[in-house]
């Protein structure tokens, strides 16, 4: 048989144009990433006056601290003063790590937030990659770059834009383990991540959990290997913390696991102000303003931080129905139920203006309804793993706390499953197009008797 050299020439020309799709989507990605900067940029342009107050203003208070030598900072919840283990250290460290080597200068803070933001915009698109493909992973990376609670999450000095992807990057660097050569190295990854994100937000350490269970080895698999593989990653991460663990014993006298916010946070839920609040049924309010526990805001933080734990958990167990309705209304909250007004109050107790807080509110409700639509269609393809992560997130957070900016830990998640929702709906649309278009394209006149009409 006599070769035409057709298969060849066709084999070159599906791999020319297979590079030239390639080219085409690698652009489309740097050119949703360019957007996702240029709007958390331009975030920090028009506000450049934005205010300090409640979190924001005390992460500054401690990283100025830092900055000028003074150390961690005296308490600003003890009414008696002394040293402080109320805010975890990884934010307020490493804003006054940069603050010591260029200056004050909070608008310069907020522009490397922004790039730091954009990095999580890009960790959303790589995990979308990896479980549904290219076309995904560019859905989710627009919808992540355009979706405003992440903006507003790297232009405020908060700790959640150090947080997000310290979660992403632990996620990905467990599956990266499941088939690398390097999979000690990954996990290691793995575990110091995770270890970070527990020094940033306390409320991370449920990532353990996923992250060991998405460090299965996959080819071959091994219980041993996956149990040696776990202790890696769960020891990694405590060492992460053990120097932290050690100052705070040292400094506070007693041992503190991490931080003494537990009674202080617990004990603005747990009290008959709340209960009986018609206005924000449930919801959390500063200690001082509950009058039962004003006579225990007394002493350093670590006996006023035992006895407002104390007076909390004796509240719960007094009125056992009322952590049932402290986590029905924190999840209503936390998932903007309740109206755009309590997104307002969260947002703006963070500096920002109402306009902001409606722009996040209106963006939530989209993605959240692209990310049923994904949860429908995508998420089959995702080791279940991955959404234990916003799962247990929501979990350690609502017998506490519910407002739109704690939502911040799980708002990557749904732009991940928004992705294949987008798709979706796309091709939905495409659908409904050609079932519109066919029977009118049967009445376009053609040429005389059928042709193709004139040249």
């Amino acid at each position: 048989m006599v070769s035409t050299g057709h298969s060849g020439a066709g084999s070159s020309e599906a791999a020319r144009l297979l590079r030239g799709g390639k080219t085409i989507w690698w652009w489309a990605v740097a050119g949703a990433l360019a957007i996702a900067l240029a709007l958390r940029v331009g975030l920090v342009l028009a506000t450049p006056h934005l205010p300090l107050v409640n979190d924001p203003a005390d992460y500054q208070r401690l990283a100025v601290s830092i900055a000028h030598g003074h150390g961690y900072g005296r308490s600003a919840v003890a009414p008696a003063g002394g040293p402080s283990a109320f805010r975890p250290p990884l934010y307020p460290y490493l804003l006054g790590w940069f603050y010591w080597l260029v200056g004050v200068h909070r608008g310069a803070a907020r522009i490397v937030q922004a790039v730091i933001g954009t990095g999580t915009v890009a960790l959303v698109g790589a995990l979308a990659h990896r479980f549904w493909g290219r076309a995904a992973a560019l859905a989710a990376l627009a919808i992540a770059a355009l979706y405003p609670p992440l903006w507003l999450a790297g232009g405020q000095m908060l700790s959640e834009s150090v947080a997000l992807p310290l979660e992403l990057g632990a996620v990905l660097a467990a599956l990266a383990s499941g088939r690398s050569a390097r999979r000690w190295a990954w996990l290691l990854a793995a575990g110091v991540m995770t270890g970070m994100g527990i020094l940033d937000r306390p409320d991370s350490a449920v990532l353990l959990a996923p992250v060991v269970l998405l460090a299965r080895p996959l080819l071959p698999f091994s219980w041993r290997r996956w149990a040696a593989g776990s202790a890696l990653v769960v020891v990694a991460a405590g060492l992460v913390l053990v120097p932290w663990l050690v100052r705070d014993a040292r400094v506070m006298g007693h041992f503190v696991p991490l931080t003494t916010q537990a009674g202080l946070v617990a004990s603005g839920t747990y009290n008959d102000t709340a209960a009986h609040d018609r206005l924000h049924p449930a919801a959390w309010r500063p200690t001082n303003f509950v009058p039962e526990y004003v006579p225990l805001i007394r002493g350093d933080e670590y006996h006023l931080e035992r006895a407002l734990r104390t007076a909390a958990v004796d509240y719960a167990r007094a009125h056992p129905g009322y952590v049932a309705r402290v986590v029905y209304w924190n999840l209503r909250r936390l998932f903007e139920t309740t109206g755009p007004s309590q997104t307002r109050a969260s947002w703006q107790a963070n500096g920002y203006s109402p306009g902001w807080a409606d722009l996040a509110f209106t963006g939530f409700w989209v993605v959240a309804a692209l990310a049923v639509i994904g949860a429908a269609t995508g998420a089959g393809r995702a080791p279940p793993a991955v959404w234990l992560v916003p799962v247990l997130l929501v979990v350690v957070t609502v017998p506490l706390l519910g407002e739109s900016r704690l939502r911040l830990g799980i708002d990557p998640f749904l732009a991940l499953l928004a992705g294949p929702g987008l798709l979706a709906v796309a091709a939905a649309g495409r659908a409904a197009l050609v079932r519109w278009a066919g029977p009118h394209a049967s009445t376009v006149p053609s040429g005389p008797a059928g042709g193709a009409g004139p040249p």
